[in-house]
């Protein structure tokens, strides 16, 4: 399957209207989805939420519970936030006070300001800025000048322990130790009934960790270890404790939120590293046959921010065909100037025999990866590499099973969300945005995007054109934020998209948005946001005044 179907638009040079700022107040006519208007009454309830990022330290992360009132007012009752940074500081089950608030606008954008008070410390305000899909589910960035960072947000439905036993689960951890070198974990756990993993028989734990060292260029893997350890859940608005235990790496302390009895967040607060995540229900313990859409990024060999996105095509028994083909960013350069995708096959088999764990082996893919661990979930297939040693990576994402005749539809309201890092300082930058689209007649998209580029806020107009391919691939130009995209729609519903900007390298999905009377029967699919840091360590720049396009 060729990705140059697609036809690759001029970069449109129409004017843009940046507006700096704090908040989403300043920005002129919202658009709403066509599919209908949002407001303060669709945030409604328990949320719970999680985000990965930097601050002025290194590497961030935070995750929590919180209580929307669903009123027009837009007051927030409460919650609990972990947030913890390479310094280390480590906020474990902070109160989000009664004061914190939020607003929802009717294009599904969100703001909202977190009163946050530690165990006996001081109260300080985050702000988040959020895009929903739903009333059940959104995209979510850290927008403050102190941090910025990306993630999602999804309605909570409570769980007791006992509804987590004997369940499988895949789990994908991403961030990095403290002085900053990329770190991600991936696995596999079943729980007792009184959240023990077992460790025995077919349902052992097993897990996968690569650390990168951005001084010496080198990855150190640590794959098929046997994991032990516990998840206990908490209370509504408290987190429970989890220990995951491997020889190989040794134990890690997180606290668990809960989302629903699919979906766990788990957030590190041992101050040994700086790691957050998902944890999913793992169904099926197969790589399934057919076209799997795939997003990956993490730092390339020589340490420079990587990202890419493509079809991986499975036979479903051993194979990933000479169909396969991956686009790339390597730091700026889109398919090292060549004017195809670079082709790709490979191998997998399940390692060890009768584990959710797969050991697969590329051949082709660029720039080196050669052997990843996978671990099929409800939420895809969570992928992270494990080659050893000087001239290898630490590249790891997720790939998506495609749904026949997947496209994009015109008239329809998306929310989209992107992380990644802009290279045109001395050094990477993180940078993140959120935005709200409807795509129109004459394949043209129109709707307003936030970004954070290094500290606060800043809002623009945005719109752009875009060319669907077959197979669901497609490609658009926008005149705000990340300039440019092939992007690789899974389902009707769901799209990946790789950024094919020369100055900023990242990855980002965008989602349908369904009516706020349709959202309390809609399932959203989760995309994870599991994929390894792209930034050096100390390449934060807060308080960057405005989000200023090169």
């Amino acid at each position: 399957m060729s990705l140059r179907n697609r036809l690759v638009l001029p970069i449109i040079v129409s004017a843009l209207a940046v507006l700096a700022g704090c908040g989403g107040s300043g920005t002129s006519n919202p658009t709403p989805p066509p599919s209908g208007a949002f407001s303060n009454t669709n945030f409604n309830g328990a949320y719970t939420f999680s985000v990965l990022g930097a601050n002025a330290s290194g590497t961030f992360a935070m995750a929590g519970t919180l209580t929307a009132c669903g009123c027009i007012a837009g007051t927030i009752s409460g919650g609990s936030v972990d947030l913890v940074d390479s310094v280390p500081t480590v906020y474990a089950a902070a109160a989000i006070g009664s004061n914190s608030t939020y607003s929802i606008s009717k294009d599904g954008r969100g703001f909202a300001k977190l009163s946050i008070t530690p165990t006996g410390g001081t109260a300080f305000e985050v702000d988040v800025d959020f895009v929903l899909t739903s009333s059940n589910h959104g995209l979510i960035t850290r927008y403050d000048p102190n941090g910025t960072g990306s993630g999602t947000i999804d309605s909570q439905n409570l769980v007791a322990q006992a509804g987590l036993a004997n369940l499988p689960f895949a789990y994908g951890l991403s961030g990095s130790d403290l002085a900053g070198d990329p770190l991600s974990q991936v696995g596999a756990f079943t729980l007792d009934a009184s959240g023990n993993i077992i460790a025995t028989g077919a349902s052992a734990g097993v897990a996968d960790t690569t650390l990168y060292s951005f001084s010496t260029f080198t990855a150190t893997p640590f794959p098929d270890s046997a994991l032990t350890g516990s998840v206990v859940v908490g209370s509504a608005t408290a987190p429970g404790p989890v220990t995951l235990s491997t020889a190989s790496f040794g134990t890690l302390k997180f606290d668990v939120y809960v989302i629903d009895s699919a979906h766990l967040k788990l957030i590190e607060t041992d101050g040994l590293e700086v790691l957050v995540g998902d944890v999913f229900t793992q169904p099926s313990a197969t790589i399934p046959a057919g076209n799997l859409i795939f997003s990956m990024a993490g730092p390339d060999p020589g340490g420079n921010p990587f990202a890419a996105a493509g079809v991986m095509v499975s036979d479903g028994t051993s194979k990933f065909t000479s169909g396969s083909s991956e686009d790339l960013n390597d730091n700026g350069q889109v398919d090292f100037g060549s004017t195809t995708p670079q082709a790709f096959t490979g191998t997998f088999v399940n390692s060890p025999a009768g584990s959710g764990r797969f050991e697969v082996t590329l051949s082709g893919f660029a720039p080196s990866g050669t052997l990843f661990a996978a671990y099929p979930s409800s939420a895809g297939l969570l992928l992270q590499e494990i080659d050893a040693g000087v001239g290898s990576g630490i590249t790891g994402g997720v790939a998506l099973a495609q749904t026949n005749g997947a496209s994009i539809a015109a008239s329809q309201g998306y929310g989209l969300n992107f992380t990644g890092a802009d290279i045109s300082g001395l050094s990477p930058l993180e940078l993140d945005e959120i935005a709200e689209f409807k795509t129109t007649s004459g394949s043209k998209l129109t709707g307003i995007l936030d970004a954070n580029d290094g500290g606060g806020l800043n809002t623009s107009n945005l719109s752009g054109n875009y060319s669907l391919g077959s197979g669901g691939l497609g490609s658009a130009t926008l005149n705000a934020g990340f300039q440019s995209m092939f992007f690789y729609a899974a389902d009707n519903s769901t799209v990946l998209f790789l950024s094919t900007d020369p100055v900023v390298v990242g990855l980002g999905a965008f989602e349908v948005q369904t009516t706020p009377a349709q959202s309390a029967l809609e399932s959203p699919r989760t995309v994870p946001m599991f994929r390894p840091i792209l930034r050096p360590h100390s390449a934060s720049r807060p308080g960057k005044a405005a989000f200023v396009r090169r």
